[in-house]
């Protein structure tokens, strides 16, 4: 019993709900390690994306993406990790922490579309 009780522990405290939040004419955008690339984007090897936290600063602090339209971003990152259809959330898993199979700690790209299909909001959850 004492061993579930820190992991538990070890697994509330691990978590935390950190968010970078987007503004249109950011003077401070940060830059990226890598140029954005679909095919890149999307390679999977294993669980993990090698190349989605090098080139997430490029894609989500890009104004042009912001006038895509929700068919357009399946095209253009593919189909998301995990996905609200009640509620039009796409998530992308960019990096992922785990303990043998259970997740510790996700950064997730999250993009919100509106009821027209086209993008709400862009956040990087951590």
């Amino acid at each position: 019993m004492k061993v579930f009780t820190v992991l538990l522990l070890v697994c509330c405290f691990s978590c935390s709900e950190d968010q970078v939040n987007y503004s249109e004419n950011m003077t401070d955008k940060p830059n990226s390690e890598m140029v954005f690339d679909k095919v890149k984007w999307q390679t999977k090897d294993g669980a993990n994306y090698p190349y989605r936290d090098k080139m997430l600063n490029a894609l989500v602090y890009n104004d042009s993406i912001r006038s895509l339209s929700g068919t357009e971003i399946l095209n253009l990152l593919g189909a998301p990790s995990y996905y609200r259809d009640n509620e039009n959330y796409l998530y992308y898993v960019v990096k992922q922490k785990r303990f043998l199979s259970w997740p510790l700690h996700t950064k997730a790209l999250v993009i919100k579309l509106e009821s027209d299909n086209t993008i709400d909001w862009i956040k990087i959850y951590k």
